[in-house]
């Protein structure tokens, strides 16, 4: 019986954490710079593709100073990296 709320529970922290993560990421030219050169050691041509164009979906969101839509890019380009 406790069981389904403890699943429950566990569903909700879990789908909560990716929101929370995004918000402690920094849209700057620094955290761009760091980001780049990560993608540049993945060995998966298919994923460096797909991070990469996130990557520069970030700069120019950045560029745009739209801060939210660098974030969102940063933080897909972090899980397409760490998907690996």
């Amino acid at each position: 019986m406790y069981g389904k709320y403890l699943y429950a529970a566990a569903m909700v922290f879990g789908l909560a954490t990716p929101a929370v993560s995004q918000s402690d990421i920094v849209c700057d030219e620094a955290s761009l710079t760091k980001l780049e050169s990560e993608v540049n050691s993945i060995s998966d041509g298919a994923k460096k593709i797909e991070v990469t164009k996130e990557v520069g979906m970030a700069k120019d969101a950045m560029a745009a100073n739209d801060m939210e839509k660098c974030k969102s890019h940063m933080g897909n380009a972090v899980k397409g990296k760490d998907a690996m």
